[in-house]
């Protein structure tokens, strides 16, 4: 399974994922995604963005643990706005150029963030 924004198809994906029950705060990510499922995607985030679950994901101020299911942090709501426009990217736009090969691969966050938290500036050849 491929892991990186929009790239496995799926709309908003931030949930708290425990050991103990499902997933937690999930806007509207498909119902019985497993926790091997959402670990993939989240470290394909962590790849295509070069950042940790700290970059969306706040510590709970009581235990120190995260709290995967806070609407807390400002990146996390960006986040799901990004993921939101891959999914119309990939879905609407992209979909209708099926039969030409140049577009068979989806676009991910790594398509832009190459890595960086912040997309680096576009420089023209």
């Amino acid at each position: 399974m491929a892991a990186g924004c929009g790239a496995l198809g799926w709309s908003l994906v931030f949930a708290e994922v425990t050991d103990n029950g499902p997933a937690a705060n999930v806007k509207v990510l498909p119902a019985g995604m497993s926790r091997a499922e959402m670990r993939e995607l989240m470290e394909g985030y962590e790849r295509d963005l070069g950042v940790k679950c700290s970059y969306c994901h706040v510590k709970d101020h009581d235990s120190g643990a995260f709290d995967y299911a806070s609407d807390e942090s400002p990146a996390k709501q960006t986040t799901r706005v990004m993921i939101s426009m891959l999914d119309d990217i990939n879905g609407k736009y992209l979909a209708q150029l099926s039969n030409d090969r140049r577009y068979a691969v989806p676009v991910t966050c790594g398509s832009c963030h190459q890595g960086r938290s912040t997309p680096p500036e576009y420089e023209a050849r």
